[in-house]
């Protein structure tokens, strides 16, 4: 799981920097750049933090942080609903 594209992805979307990501979180501005860096992977309850502060679910976080192979498990009816899912949350992101 790439959660470093994950939050990439989710704060472009809304227009963020990555101080503004930490301030919603109580993590650090570095924390957050480091994860986007790939260079720390991040917590549970790190990723529902900033899933939070960017108003994406922790399942829609994961999502966009899995790589191919994380998704093979699934079924269609369950990929279908995820990119679903995920359209509504990210098009709802980005017309705040």
């Amino acid at each position: 799981m790439n959660f470093g594209r994950a939050v990439r992805i989710a704060r472009a979307a809304r227009g963020l920097s990555q101080k503004d990501v930490a301030g919603g979180t109580g993590l650090t501005a570095s924390y957050i750049s480091l994860i986007e860096a790939e260079r720390r992977t991040p917590s549970a309850k790190a990723v529902q933090r900033i899933g939070q502060a960017l108003g994406v679910p922790p399942h829609l976080m994961a999502l966009l942080a899995a790589d191919p192979g994380d998704l093979s498990g699934l079924s269609a009816e369950q990929s279908a609903t995820l990119g679903r899912d995920l359209l509504g949350v990210l098009t709802l992101v980005g017309s705040r």
